[in-house]
């Protein structure tokens, strides 16, 4: 009688393991810029001390052109803020992330605050004299950097690419984990640096309380 022979089901680890290392390589691949981008920027942040070159301030003084002079700015101040604001980007190119409009009843003055990850602009208009102030600081470029970095004033577009990158960061961390793990010639090792990591940050988060 015959012993029927098994034959061994071959196993999914070595296609599964093709595919995780796939996505290492190419999750790293769109974001390695801006991996490298939030390295350093991450790094200056940690360190304010160093100089990082002088922010520049300039002041303008602009004359309101005539076709919005002549608008009842006390009938309608939402209307004229805004005629203000699109005459200025317009004209001037002084525009900004975030913006936040402000009008001083008392002083009949209109304070028009505009921010970027660049610069900020501090915008005084006067409507009875037909004139606006515009107070300007320029950052250096580590700076502003640093405001993308921290996601400070900064546009939904490059929201949305912090987003992306933080997902494809993950996914590059998570496969090159498992990548370390199914090593078996270097998997004790691979163990003992992650576990050793991660203890360290375990117990600096614990320190910090």
């Amino acid at each position: 009688m015959r012993t029927p022979v098994s034959t061994p089901v071959p196993s999914r680890l070595p296609q599964i393991n093709r595919w995780i290392r796939w996505l290492h390589i190419y999750s790293a691949a769109p974001v390695l810029l801006s991996m490298l981008f939030f390295a350093i920027t991450g790094f200056f942040l940690n360190h304010p001390e160093i100089p990082l070159g002088e922010t520049r301030t300039k002041q303008l003084e602009l004359e309101i052109p005539d076709a919005i002079a002549a608008q009842d700015w006390q009938a309608n101040k939402t209307l004229y803020s805004l005629s203000i604001l699109g005459w200025l980007d317009e004209s001037h190119d002084i525009r900004g992330v975030k913006i936040e409009i402000e009008w001083e009843e008392s002083d009949d003055l209109l304070m028009i605050v505009l921010e970027g990850p660049n610069a900020s602009q501090t915008i005084e208009v006067f409507p009875e004299e037909g004139l606006v102030n515009v107070f300007t600081l320029s950052l250096p470029v580590v700076p502003m950097l640093n405001n993308l970095h921290r996601v400070k004033s900064v546009s939904e577009s490059w929201r949305w690419f912090s987003d992306i990158s933080a997902i494809l960061m993950l996914i590059f961390c998570l496969t090159g984990l498992w990548l370390l793990l199914v090593n078996k010639l270097q998997r004790v090792t691979s163990v003992t640096w992650v576990t050793l990591g991660s203890a360290v940050f375990l117990v600096i988060i614990y320190l910090m309380h």
